[in-house]
């Protein structure tokens, strides 16, 4: 029974991080038709040529996703910044010259001089014809980018609930907080300066992402080297994804410790504390609008990563999470008794995690 438990949270995990890197690149591909049949209509383009467009424009808007979550990122890792930009602008040309044949394409087989129709008589019309379809290109471009832009600051479910005006007002919840945090974070930071540093933590952060997203968590802050991670606690308890995550992130950052050693002389360390319970989610601010949880769940959980040096511990777990999360055979977990946290009048039950045997090599 361990092994399948083990074998059903392996592949959900694998599951929930395929998913949602084809739901951005199919969310691109969407709004990129979207667009395009915008601007269509704005032409005055045939009815009939409002389905062949979409056809056209479906594959061209997936290849622009795939380019911009796969593509550039990969690429930045790689190459400089300058060479990265420049192969993206050689990518979007290639997209461009597809949906100008499309263009074409789709005029020929309806049997059409051009897909828009002429306002009025005009002595540019060839240039007028040959500039519109860039025009197009860089404006569904420009509204796909900042719709994703929009996306990777919170779970297209989040969005949502923003958009039908919820948390106006404050609402309970009940969900489970990950703090993680890089050790020995001002010994690096003056061992390898500032810049190196920053891309330190930047490269550590988007490192452990893809873990985030396998247990299907949720970013809440970056405070310095510091994340934040949380779920709804049906979804963090579900295959102790709350846990996982943890070690999924640990796993990420030793099949990257070549790179890390190659460019900084170290491999990031760091440590972590879970705990959860109700809080008061509410949208805050009028220059700056953010999404906050509020409530005591906050400040225990990083009071309970901040035992960690303390106790010897790499990840610390509160009493409590671990009653919520039932038998969990894979997991190790090691009472430590009750432990004074600061700003708290009773002591907290805490267990190290560690896991019991490695279910993915």
């Amino acid at each position: 029974m361990p092994y399948v438990n083990a074998s059903a949270a392996r592949s959900a995990r694998f599951w929930a991080a395929q998913r949602h890197l084809l739901q951005s690149i199919g969310s691109t591909g969407g709004v990129f038709v979207t667009v395009l049949l915008a601007m269509a209509l704005l032409l005055w383009v045939p009815n009939r040529a409002l389905l062949p467009l979409a056809l056209v424009g479906f594959p061209i808007g997936w290849l622009l996703g795939l380019q911009e979550a796969v593509g550039f990122p990969w690429l930045v890792q790689r190459v400089s910044l300058r060479a990265a930009k420049l192969l993206q602008g050689l990518g979007h040309l290639v997209l461009l010259g597809l949906l100008y044949g499309g263009f074409r394409l789709v005029a020929h087989r309806l049997g059409l001089p051009q897909l828009w129709a002429e306002p009025a008589p005009s002595t540019a019309g060839p240039l007028r014809h040959l500039l519109l379809v860039p025009v197009i290109y860089l404006l569904a471009v420009f509204v796909t980018s900042l719709l994703r832009q929009l996306l990777l600051g919170m779970s297209q479910r989040r969005l949502q609930e923003l958009l039908g005006g919820r948390y106006q007002q404050p609402e309970t919840e009940d969900r489970i907080f990950l703090f993680v945090d890089l050790k020995g974070s001002t010994q690096l930071a003056e061992t390898l300066g500032n810049d190196a540093y920053s891309r330190l933590v930047r490269d550590f952060f988007r490192d452990v992402s893809p873990a985030i997203v396998a247990t299907r968590g949720e970013v809440y802050q970056y405070v310095g080297d510091e994340v934040v991670v949380t779920w709804p606690a049906a979804r963090g308890l579900r295959y102790a994804n709350c846990l996982h995550c943890f070690f999924e992130m640990q796993r990420a950052i030793a099949e990257r410790r070549d790179y890390y050693l190659r460019h900084y002389a170290v491999v990031p360390e760091f440590k972590a504390g879970a705990h959860g319970g109700l809080v008061t989610t509410v949208l805050v601010g009028t220059a700056h609008r953010e999404l906050v949880y509020h409530g005591d769940v906050l400040n225990t959980t990083a009071r309970i990563q901040s035992q960690c040096n303390a106790l010897g511990s790499r990840f610390l777990i509160s009493d409590a999470l671990r009653q919520q999360l039932g038998p969990q055979p894979e997991f190790q977990f090691t009472p430590l008794g009750g432990q004074p946290l600061r700003g708290k009048a009773r002591a907290t039950e805490l267990l190290d995690v560690q896991e019991y045997f490695h279910i993915i090599q």
